[in-house]
C-alpha cells in the first residue's frame, strides 16, 4: 500500500514538474526536431539567441519557465534553442538567419515558415504570437513575392513588400543586394523620388563605398525637402559613423579618399568637419575647437545644426572629462553651447548650454537654464553620455524609491 501510495506521489511530482519548468526545449538537432515535430504531429519553435545577449537571457529566464507559457509551448511545438555563435552550422541558418538577438521563428513540420518576432516579449504576449502562427501567410508573401522578383518586376511595392516585409526578418543578408539591385533599375529622375527616398533612409546608418551612400551625396538638395532631419541623419551617416574608422588608419584613409572621389560639393564640407573631429578625438581641444567655431559660422546658413553635433562630438571626445572646471576654452565652449540652442531649442541643447556654464564655474547661469527644462521640447540627452560628464545617475535612486513605495 505505502509502495503504490509512493509511485503514485512520484507521478504526480513529475507531471507537476514537467508544467512548472515551463518550455521543454529539444536537445537534438534541426533535422532531429523535424522529424519529432512529423511524428507527434506538431509545429515547430527555434530560439535562436547568443551567450551575450541581455534579453536573450530575460527571456530564458523570465519567460521561458514560466508554467503557463511551457503549458502551451509543450502541447503545440517542438521547441529547439539554437545559439546564433556556437552552432551557426546547424542545418536551420542554411534556411534561415537571424537579424538580432533573440530571434524567434515558428515553423510547420516540414520547416517552412510560419511566422518570427524578435526582442524581448512578456510572457502573455508571447503566448498570444504563438497562437496566431498557424494563420499567418508568412510563407505564402515569400512565395509569391520571389516569384514577382525573379519574373523582373522591380517597383517600391515589392520592395516594401517583400524584401523589408518578408526578407529582412527571415534572409537579412539578401535585402541589401536586392535594394541596391532595384536602385541600379531607377533612372536619375525615379531616384530623386519622395518614395526612393525613404528606402534609402534605411542604409544611413553606416558609411562607405556603396550605391546608397553615393545617391544620397549625390541627391542631398532634393531630399531634403522631404525630411526636416535630413542634415542630421547625413552627419551621422557621413561624419559620425565614418569617424568609428579612425582606428584603422588605413580604412580611415580609405574613407577620406572615398570622399574626394565622389566630388561632391558635401564633400569639402565633411571633408572639414571629419579633420576637425579627428583633432577633437586626439585631444587637440584647443585646434578643434577653433575648427568647430570657424565650420559653425562657415556653413551656418545653410546647416544651423552643426553647433549641436560639433558639442555632442565634444562631450564624447571626453573633453568634460579630461579638463578641469575653468578650464581656458570654457568660453569658447559656452559660445558653441548657445549657438546650438539657438539654433536648435531642445531638452538636449538647453542642457549643452547648462553644462557649458557649470564647466565655466558659472552655476547661477547652469541653474537657471535648467529650471527651464520643462518648456523646452524633446529630445533630451541620452543619459548614455552622463558618464562622459562625470554625472551620476542620480533620477533611478529616486524613481526606484518611487515604484518601491508604489508596491
Amino acid at each position: 500500500m505505502k509502495r503504490t501510495i509512493l509511485i503514485s506521489l512520484c507521478c504526480c511530482l513529475t507531471v507537476f514538474g514537467v508544467t512548472g519548468q515551463g518550455i521543454n526545449f529539444f536537445r537534438g538537432s534541426f533535422e532531429e526536431a523535424l522529424k519529432k515535430a512529423q511524428q507527434e504531429n506538431k509545429q515547430i519553435f527555434v530560439d535562436v539567441y547568443t551567450s551575450w545577449c541581455g534579453p536573450c537571457k530575460m527571456m530564458a529566464k523570465e519567460v521561458f519557465t514560466r508554467s503557463d507559457v511551457g503549458s502551451f509551448f509543450n502541447t503545440h511545438f517542438v521547441s529547439l534553442q539554437l545559439d546564433a555563435e556556437k552552432e551557426k552550422t546547424s542545418g536551420f541558418f542554411k534556411r534561415y538567419q537571424a537579424s538580432c538577438y533573440p530571434s524567434f521563428f515558428w515553423l510547420d513540420s516540414t520547416g517552412k515558415i510560419l511566422d518570427m518576432c524578435t526582442g524581448y516579449t512578456e510572457a502573455e504576449k508571447f503566448i498570444e504570437i504563438a497562437k496566431q502562427v498557424s494563420e499567418s501567410n508568412l510563407s505564402q508573401r515569400w512565395e509569391e513575392g520571389r516569384k514577382r522578383w525573379e519574373a523582373g518586376e522591380r517597383s517600391a511595392d515589392l520592395l516594401e513588400g517583400y524584401v523589408f516585409g518578408v526578407l529582412a526578418k527571415i534572409q537579412p543578408d539578401s535585402v541589401q543586394p536586392l535594394v541596391f539591385e532595384y536602385l541600379s533599375s531607377q533612372s536619375e529622375e525615379q531616384l530623386k523620388s519622395h518614395e526612393n527616398y525613404k528606402i534609402l533612409r534605411r542604409f544611413m546608418r553606416s558609411a562607405g563605398d556603396n550605391l546608397a551612400f553615393r545617391i544620397l551625396m549625390a541627391n542631398a538638395s532634393v531630399y531634403c525637402t522631404y525630411d526636416p532631419e535630413f542634415w542630421q541623419h547625413m552627419y551621422r551617416m557621413v561624419v559620425r559613423a565614418g569617424m568609428i574608422l579612425r582606428g584603422d588608419g588605413e580604412k580611415f584613409q580609405d574613407y577620406r579618399d572615398f570622399l574626394i572621389s565622389l566630388k561632391s560639393p558635401l564633400s569639402q564640407m565633411y571633408l572639414e568637419i571629419i579633420d576637425m573631429e579627428l583633432l577633437l578625438f586626439q585631444e587637440k581641444y584647443k585646434q578643434g575647437l577653433q575648427q568647430a567655431m570657424m565650420l559653425t559660422e562657415r556653413y551656418r546658413r545653410g546647416h544651423p545644426y552643426l553647433a549641436g553635433e560639433f558639442f555632442y562630438t565634444l562631450i564624447i571626445a571626453h573633453y568634460f572629462e579630461k579638463t578641469s572646471l575653468q578650464d581656458k576654452l570654457a568660453d569658447t565652449v559656452i559660445d558653441l553651447a548657445e549657438q546650438a540652442l539657438k539654433s536648435s531649442p531642445s531638452q538636449q541643447t538647453l542642457l549643452y548650454s547648462a553644462i557649458a556654464y557649470a564647466h565655466q564655474g558659472n552655476y547661477k547661469r547652469a541653474y537657471e537654464l535648467l529650471a527651464s527644462m520643462p518648456f523646452f521640447p524633446r529630445p533630451i540627452l541620452s543619459n548614455a553620455l552622463y558618464p562622459y560628464l562625470k554625472l551620476p545617475i542620480i533620477h533611478r535612486e529616486y524613481l526606484k524609491e518611487e515604484n518601491s513605495l508604489e508596491k
